[in-house]
């Protein structure tokens, strides 16, 4: 696999409709037309996808009828027989089938470039077979799959039946099965839920403070999210991790998640099965939570990635490769960048001009393009409580030299949110006039909140919002939401997404910034690692609220701005904050990238601490957190006699430049924890090839070479 540097997203169709789904997501090098079995042969035997490596194998077989999958790296089975198949109103197939074709190994180029991402340009090769089966019926299924070298992955594919009839697919038997390890190994995912917020739970229960282990019930009783993140074995007990999501969804199938693990104590194996929305998602409207599939259909891809440790996992380019292809022809004017974020330390701002510009003329000392105005920014007045409109917000912003990203509320009947503007996304017309409205103003963007499920109407109509918004050239960012699945390849003018605890958990009348040391350490290698994450960095303050003070250092919030990755940063400070800092610090903050070249994880162990490198051309920026917490009060009252303080360990975090390709030694900017013992800031300059970091509690470091 090569990650190399590159320039703009090769231009390919205006906006895609449904249609994209089934276009081919890769380019054919040497393509073998699916031939049937005969014999023997179709009756028996698997079928199997290799690698171009020849590492990695993803294998279909056939036991009295109900298909499987496994994955085998090396020769070693990482995740054994895991279940196939799914069952509509009409046909099942998820038993009694029969294989009736298996086609020729095909190799295919993925070839394409990101406009925001881990990585600018992927080049790789994967291979893909077909296999294909008929039910009980009669009826036909192809199972796509696909093996490259950091994974596999798979997908359902059906004929159209020529009836026009739209039918329900009523449920999926695809799972994940794992090994579960003598120590029970670990999973990390966030609780399914089934309202708001969306996506936005804690990977590791506050009240019962452990990691996970495999097959351990979520806090939800409606599942688990997607990425799951897990610790597993082989059958010789040697551990391995394993990342599993979603990828190429495109509104024409809903977005899926995991039911409750179902753990067989006897085999030591544990099962994760893929569920649908439920219906009483968007205040149970928009049709139900199962898909409803008319004609020729697929399903999304459906990958699991694998290695041996958690930091060669997160290094994973799958989410985007999977992902539709590129649906925007002219990408020229999109611009990735940085923003002012006025809501985190002051929720009213946004309805304010005089606290708005306040975070204008923070955006133009610190040179950053954007500034995000908020929720009820049609609100705002001036100081003599004159309504401001949008042409003089725009105006403000323009002096100083920025432009702005406006909030936008996505309901419609899918959440009950009062917050303004509303109802102005649900209609096409509405929201077109709309979006005309903002670029004609001057607006660089939206951002459009509370979608709050996942189901395949309100999946359909995100993305329509997104490709309007393409269409008057306006960037986007969604939040309350689900995580993404291929959109950073499919749409490079969706800069971020949330779908993920964001830094407003600093700002809270309950102390989770106790918890965020630790969910960093986790949601860098998972949430992140299939999508932009609009997380909000950078809170140099001692808190946003006082019941919810800070507990990380100034060095593990400036590393932030490395260990996220996302097109558009909004930083969650105030001017305060900001401008107080050294000059090498503004410097810092001003110059970060939020599109990289090359990514590569040096090291990771969730919950604990994470090293990640990431090069923007000559320029690399090395980042460390240290999430490691010993204690933390169960309670989410601060004032509460027995509430004490979350306690952490100083930790040492190591990187060498030689893993990146650096000639060495050479001269590093260090900005880290004075010790491990003394919190505070330092910036030195330290010339080597391997450097060892001493990291306070909650600590950490960046490093600019």
């Amino acid at each position: 696999m090569n990650h190399e540097n590159s320039g703009s997203v090769s231009r390919r169709t205006v906006i895609a409709g449904t249609a994209t789904a089934a276009a081919a997501l890769t380019v054919p090098i040497a393509a073998g037309s699916a031939q049937a079995a005969t014999g023997s042969e179709a009756a028996h035997g698997p079928v199997t996808a290799v690698s171009p490596c020849g590492r990695v194998r993803v294998t279909l077989r056939l036991d009295s009828g109900t298909a499987s999958y496994s994955v085998a790296v090396d020769g070693t089975e990482v995740v054994p027989a895991s279940p196939l198949g799914l069952t509509l109103e009409d046909a099942d197939f998820a038993a009694r089938l029969t294989l009736t074709g298996r086609g020729r190994p095909r190799t295919v180029a993925v070839d394409y470039e990101l406009l925001q991402g881990k990585v600018s340009r992927v080049r790789k090769t994967a291979t893909e077979r077909v296999v294909s089966l008929r039910n009980a019926k009669g009826l036909p299924m192809d199972v796509v799959l696909r093996a490259d070298s950091e994974g596999a992955a798979f997908r359902y594919r059906f004929p159209d039946r020529g009836d026009g009839v739209t039918r329900t697919v009523v449920a999926e038997a695809t799972g994940l099965t794992l090994h579960v390890p003598a120590d029970g190994g670990a999973q990390f995912t966030q609780p399914y839920t089934v309202q708001k917020p969306k996506y936005q739970e804690w990977y590791i229960p506050r009240d019962h403070h452990t990691v996970p282990a495999l097959g351990d019930a979520t806090t939800s009783v409606r599942g688990a999210s997607f990425p799951l993140l897990a610790r597993t074995a082989a059958r010789d007990g040697k551990q391995w991790w394993v990342l599993a999501s979603e990828s190429g969804m495109d509104g024409t199938y809903a977005a899926c998640h995991l039911a409750q693990p179902a753990l067989d104590t006897a085999a030591r194996k544990v099962t994760y099965t893929v569920a649908f929305p439920y219906d009483d998602e968007a205040l149970g409207t928009l049709g139900p939570g199962t898909p409803q599939i008319t004609g020729a259909w697929q399903t999304p891809w459906r990958f699991v990635a694998v290695g041996r440790t958690a930091a060669e996992v997160a290094n994973t380019t799958l989410a985007t490769d999977l992902g539709v292809p590129c649906a925007i022809e002219d990408t020229s004017w999109v611009r990735p960048g940085p923003a002012t974020f006025s809501w985190m330390m002051d929720h009213s701002s946004p309805q304010s001009l005089e606290a708005t510009v306040k975070w204008f003329d923070l955006g133009k000392a610190m040179g950053w393009p954007y500034a995000l105005v908020d929720a009820k920014w049609d609100q705002m007045n001036d100081a003599a409580g004159n309504a401001v409109p949008l042409e003089r917000i725009v105006s403000e912003a323009a002096a100083r030299g920025l432009k702005v990203f406006l909030w936008h509320n996505s309901g419609g009947t899918n959440n009950n949110s009062a917050s303004t503007p509303r109802d102005l996304m649900a209609d096409a017309t509405t929201r077109r006039a709309r979006f005309k409205l903002l670029r004609d103003a001057g607006v660089a963007g939206v951002k459009v909140d509370m979608w709050e499920a996942d189901k395949q109407q309100l999946l359909a109509r995100q993305r329509e919002v997104i490709e309007d918004a393409a269409r008057y050239r306006l960037h986007i960012v969604l939040h309350n939401t689900t995580v993404p699945r291929g959109w950073d390849r499919t749409y490079p003018h969706l800069l971020g997404v949330e779908a993920g605890l964001a830094s407003e958990n600093y700002s809270n009348t309950k102390p989770l910034a106790d918890q965020m040391p630790e969910q960093t350490t986790i949601a860098a290698i998972s949430r992140n690692v299939v999508g932009a994450f609009d997380y909000g960095t950078t809170l140099l303050a001692p808190y946003a609220l006082p019941q919810s003070p800070r507990r990380t250092t100034d060095a593990h919030e400036l590393a932030l701005t490395v260990i996220y990755q996302s097109g558009f940063n909004g930083y969650a400070d105030g001017p305060e904050a900001y401008l107080a800092q050294p000059a090498e610090v503004r410097e810092l903050l001003g110059t970060v990238p939020v599109a990289w070249d090359e990514t590569r994880f040096l090291a990771a162990d969730p919950a604990s601490h994470v090293v990640v490198a990431r090069r923007k051309g000559r320029t690399w920026y090395i980042a460390g957190v240290n999430g490691r917490t010993l204690t933390i009060a169960p309670g989410l009252d601060s004032g509460a006699a027995d509430y004490t303080a979350p306690t952490g360990q100083a930790q040492k975090l190591a990187f060498d430049l030689r893993d990146l390709g650096v000639k060495s030694p050479a001269t590093l900017r260090l900005f880290t924890d004075t010790s491990a013992t003394d919190r505070t800031l330092r910036t030195t300059t330290r010339r080597g090839s391997r450097f060892t970091i001493d990291t306070a509690a909650f600590g950490g470091f960046i490093a600019v070479l």
